[in-house]
């Protein structure tokens, strides 16, 4: 877990999904803190797709993929690839693991970073 803080704003940030999971402002939470018993995520990025396919499944270019509803990226590892003292930066890339769901060559950054009570 990353954390970025300034006086007003704090954030946690999870490599896993790249997801954010804490926003505090004066000390008040404002995030959804994932409570398993109704939805166990916080803020999940939704990539390639937002929604589902058909029984999960399509087809590209003659070849039969499954693709889980909201896509993949929310249930995988990222890369932290920028850090200082406002901005986290987080990097996935296609790999032979996505290629089995999504046939197309990728790279998806997200970016965080905190302003006085802002977060951008």
């Amino acid at each position: 877990m990353e954390i970025l803080s300034n006086s007003e704003l704090c954030i946690q940030v999870s490599a896993s999904g790249a997801e954010l999971c804490s926003i505090q402002c004066d000390g008040k939470e404002l995030l959804w803190q994932a409570d398993p018993v109704f939805w166990g995520r916080h803020s999940p990025i939704l990539f390639p797709i937002v929604g589902r396919v058909w029984d999960d499944m399509y087809q590209c270019d003659g070849n039969t993929y499954k693709l889980s509803q909201h896509g993949f990226a929310r249930d995988m590892d990222f890369q932290l690839i920028k850090k200082t003292e406002s901005e986290l930066r987080y990097r996935l890339v296609d790999n032979e693991q996505t290629h089995q769901k999504f046939p197309y060559d990728f790279c998806l950054e997200v970016g965080y970073r905190i302003e006085g009570k802002k977060l951008k």
